[in-house]
């Protein structure tokens, strides 16, 4: 199952959404991993939040923004996600390996909105990329 939707032409490419919104930060939770789940190296989205109610000198420094990204984007760190070992990924359901549960324990943050262990999510963990000894800890799921 590890394996079953990752495609040679897609695996370990980067992903990134660029879009805009109809409304502020606040009012958009995380989504969790479709990109991933195929095999992108998932980057941190660029979101222009809400630039239809932004004056025009905001949109012009949120496309100088984009721009500025672009040039750098190749070498950008990729989203973390729960590493599948943590996971039963039986036919009976995908949920939280005991192991896991006990390895989390120790986590200031759950793992997921689905996978949360009761615990806070990492804050805009699917909008910003850890920091690289929080990405070392998790493992690929995929290989």
């Amino acid at each position: 199952m590890k394996k079953r939707f990752i495609f040679c032409l897609i695996e370990d490419k980067k992903a990134m959404l660029s879009f805009t919104t109809g409304a502020t930060q606040t009012m958009f939770r995380p989504d969790n991993g479709t990109l991933h789940f195929c095999g992108f190296q998932v980057l941190a989205p660029q979101i222009f939040w809400s630039p239809a109610h932004c004056p025009p000198v905001a949109r012009t420094a949120m496309l100088d923004g984009w721009q500025a990204r672009l040039k750098g984007l190749l070498e950008e760190k990729p989203l973390t996600f729960a590493p599948c070992e943590l996971f039963d990924l039986s036919f009976q359901g995908v949920h939280v390996v005991a192991e896991g549960e006990g390895e989390r324990e120790s986590q200031p943050y759950g793992l997921t909105t689905g996978h949360h262990l009761g615990k806070p999510l990492p804050p805009d963990n699917q909008i910003t990329a850890q920091s690289t000894v929080e990405s070392s800890a998790n493992a690929d799921c995929r290989k």
